[in-house]
């Protein structure tokens, strides 16, 4: 064997004396029983941390993969602070040049600790929290669920979280959750969170094609992004960053020879900044306010119950679809999506936020028409009426002074009730309310939650009267849900310092009809978008809908309202310029066709929300996006 270099040859031969022997011995056994001490204390203090903080998975989930308002409160005071609002990174959207660059730099042991580095975690206990410590997954858990007031304890809970950040989700796909939620600092008093904005503001770019000196500048200032910011400190940031890729290199994660201009790359000015979804901010804010009394001052986490790749979906197809019927009137339009428990997984407030921050999917009351013909055949079917028995399509028929008059201007004599619904004809409907009573229709519509106490007549049969999209849509839930109503609702749950819990949502629904009721209803709503049927053009590829159409009179309402297989319900409505008549758009036409290219873009995803989870590992629904 060839000599040891650092030991001569000809040294003196030394021995190893009993007192020394069992010196070492005995060492060895004082370190193991010293770790085993450490080890004890740590399992303890995770224990005690998982009984003080029993995190419901969903609001873990969500605070870590879906949109969160940032928020702080101050006697009655709220005031946002930022809102991280976009879906996660994809994984082919992450350079591996920055995703080495991040571990050299924040996190040099990521791939072999379970969320927490003993080595470094000691040096964060003895400066009370203050420094250093922190890896990806508590630096994650810093800014997405316990906040970042230093102290002792927030490292504890930092350290809980970080656990279980670590068991829930591969080292891969916590690099996307941490670059996607990482705080770029703010540009022109715009927050820039995550890998995807901080590429387009200072590079226009997206982030896959970042080069090795682009992405270490980022990664340079996640460090301080108010100090390292390219405009004010080119200097600093341009040290920071060469100082990222010596660490690469220290690492062994960069060729040794490998030359990164890092001041060529810097760049000299602000290219794109994120656009902010406002309509999504204020009602965060508006739901916030509600909550204000009972939430304690300080800086907190609103967790939404926004699903990102929806939201994306219904800003993308809404816009979309609107320019194709701009030359017809249309300018105005408004969806809101929810799933089983009323919880909001869509939100389109309106095409343009500087025109008008009135949210049409909420705020805005309008006639719901033939939407709200439901409250007519569910008190007929209560009061025993069947999909087949007969009504009456004849004016003549019609006992009321209001005389209303079917769209096609026929009239068919005896009909079976489905098939008046199925065509949407208003005369054999308003025959049909006068039987039951207006009365009992009246009841049934403010019991859906669909009209308010306007004085009941066969006008209101017909959806005269005003309502919100949420009143529509949760009506429509009710009767995909076996008759259960829930609340619409954005906000999911408030997390406050340390991960505590300030509010969850309530799943507690109403039973407004029975669930034999509901299903009657809901094989009627199925005929209405089967072929023939005034809604066909909601059906979708993959998947089944149910729903009615609805345009007021004049045409300044048209409306689609229903729900998939899934069991997630969607109101569309559309409508012209404020004062402005729209010219022959129908609830059957645009709205309808919205619903569906909306569905079917995310039949695989809402199949999950239901249970029935796609089958192959490549199923969109297998992404981190899921609350």
């Amino acid at each position: 064997m060839p000599a040891d270099p650092d030991k001569s040859r000809d040294g003196p031969i030394t021995s190893i004396t009993p007192e020394e022997r069992r010196s070492g011995f005995f060492g060895t056994i004082r370190r193991v029983f010293r770790w085993s001490v450490w080890t004890a204390i740590f399992a303890v203090v995770l224990g005690c941390l998982f009984i003080l903080y029993p995190v419901d998975r969903r609001i873990f989930r969500a605070a870590l993969t879906q949109p969160l308002v940032i928020f702080t409160k101050s006697g009655d005071t709220l005031g946002m602070v930022s809102c991280i609002c976009n879906p996660t990174l994809r994984h082919a959207e992450i350079p591996e040049t920055v995703a080495n660059a991040l571990i050299a730099t924040e996190d040099r042991r990521f791939r072999f600790h379970f969320g927490v580095d003993p080595f470094s975690f000691g040096k964060a206990l003895f400066s009370a929290g203050d420094r250093g410590g922190s890896t990806l997954e508590m630096q994650l858990a810093k800014n997405t669920l316990n906040g970042s007031e230093p102290s002792l304890f927030r490292k504890f809970s930092e350290l809980f979280f970080a656990t279980r950040i670590s068991l829930a989700y591969s080292k891969d796909d916590i690099l996307r959750l941490y670059l996607s939620r990482v705080n770029f600092g703010r540009l022109n008093g715009v927050p820039i969170y995550g890998l995807r904005d901080a590429a387009w503001a200072w590079f226009d770019k997206a982030p896959e094609n970042l080069s090795l000196a682009e992405g270490a500048i980022l990664v340079a200032m996640i460090n301080a992004p108010s100090l390292y910011n390219p405009l004010r400190n080119p200097e600093g940031v341009a040290e920071r960053a060469r100082l990222v890729v010596a660490r690469m290199k220290t690492e062994d994660l960069l060729a040794q020879d490998t030359v990164v201009d890092v001041a060529a790359a810097m760049p000299a000015k602000v290219r794109r900044l994120p656009a902010r979804d406002r309509f999504l901010e204020d009602q965060v804010m508006r739901e916030l306010q509600d909550l204000a009394s009972s939430l304690p001052d300080g800086r907190h986490y609103a967790l939404t119950t926004i699903d990102p790749i929806a939201q994306d979906q219904a800003r993308r197809i809404v816009g979309r679809d609107m320019a194709r019927f701009k030359s017809r009137g249309v300018a105005r339009a408004a969806l809101l999506t929810l799933d089983d428990k009323g919880r909001i997984l869509a939100m389109f407030g309106g095409p343009d936020y500087r025109r008008s921050n009135w949210n049409l999917a909420i705020q805005a009351r309008r006639q719901p028409a033939s939407t709200a013909k439901i409250a007519t055949y569910l008190a007929a079917l209560q009061d025993g009426w069947t999909a087949e028995s007969k009504l009456w399509d004849d004016p003549a028929r019609i006992r009321s002074d209001f005389k209303p008059r079917n769209v096609d201007g026929t009239y068919k004599g005896e009909i079976p009730l489905q098939q008046c619904l199925r065509e949407s004809r208003n005369v054999c409907t308003t025959w049909l309310a006068e039987q039951v009573g207006i009365d009992t229709v009246a009841g049934m519509a403010r019991w859906l939650g669909i009209a308010d106490d306007q004085t009941p007549n066969a006008a209101t049969v017909l959806g005269a009267g005003e309502t919100t999209v949420p009143a529509v849509a949760a009506a429509y839930l009710a009767i995909s849900n076996g008759g259960l109503r829930y609340r619409p609702h954005l906000l999911r749950a408030v997390l406050g310092q340390n991960g505590k819990v300030l509010y969850r949502e309530s799943d507690e629904g109403e039973q407004v009809i029975s669930q034999a009721i509901a299903s009657r209803m809901k094989a009627l709503l199925g005929e209405v978008t089967s072929p023939g049927g005034t809604g066909e053009a909601a059906e979708f590829t993959g998947g089944f809908a149910y729903g009615k159409t609805g345009t007021s009179q004049e045409n300044r309402d048209a409306w689609f309202v229903g729900f998939t297989g899934q069991g997630i319900a969607t109101a569309v409505w559309v409508g012209p310029a404020e004062g402005k008549l729209m010219n022959n758009v129908a609830g059957g036409q645009l709205p309808a066709e919205i619903f569906s290219d909306f569905n079917v873009n995310l039949v695989e995803r809402f199949q999950g929300y239901v249970g029935r989870l796609p089958q192959g590992e490549d199923s969109f629904w297998r992404d981190v996006n899921v609350p």
